[in-house]
């Protein structure tokens, strides 16, 4: 309920600093001739013009910090959706590092490069193909429900997720671990372009 209020507070002040934007344009394209007038009339001096191009240069200025406000939050907010699919999709991938943690021997986490060689290579046991399959029937939902993030974020990030989407559907059919491993490396190849893709 609060992100939803936060969202319409945050669409108020767009249509409101919209508004303004417009106000200047209109008000600046319309200064020269207005000037002329005034001072036709009257000494520019006595008038409320200067005040009035004081304001709007204020003004200008406000609209441009909240501008870059806007933009630190939306990026902020991307990062923090991109985070969150990844963080649901290493969900699937886990057991797979931990297979590999095991036999490097090491407490670090394997990168995904390191993972898809060994699945590749090596292949699956019969076993842990089985669980892979299991946990991707079982996530394979959330992961759609979550497919609005990707959109939030940009087009490229959100064809990405609809290709690991796809190969995570294509998993919950596997029967062999010879198809779990095609399907695991194509899976992989995806998930890193997911991470090496920017948020701008």
């Amino acid at each position: 309920m609060i992100p939803s209020i936060m969202g319409r507070h945050l669409s108020f002040m767009k249509g409101l600093v919209a508004l303004y934007l417009i106000f200047l344009v209109v008000f600046f394209a319309a200064a020269p001739f207005l000037t002329l007038w005034l001072y036709a009339e009257a000494d520019l001096s006595l008038t409320l013009l200067p005040q009035l191009i004081g304001f709007c240069l204020q003004g200008a200025f406000l609209v441009v910090v909240f501008a870059i406000y806007e933009k630190r939050t939306t990026l902020y907010a991307k990062r923090s959706h991109k985070l969150a699919l990844r963080s649901t999709v290493s969900f699937l991938i886990r057991p797979l590092e931990c297979a590999e943690r095991q036999d490097m021997r090491e407490s670090s986490s394997p990168s995904m490069v390191q993972v898809r060689w060994e699945v590749k290579e090596r292949g699956l046991s019969d076993e842990l193909a089985q669980k892979l399959v299991q946990d991707a029937r079982m996530i394979l939902v959330s992961l759609e429900s979550l497919t609005i993030l990707a959109a939030q974020i940009d087009i490229d990030h959100l064809d990405l997720w609809g290709r690991i989407l796809n190969r995570i559907h294509q998993l919950t059919g596997a029967t062999t671990s010879g198809e779990v491993r095609d399907i695991l490396v194509e899976l992989v190849d995806i998930i890193i372009e997911f991470d090496d893709l920017h948020v701008y």
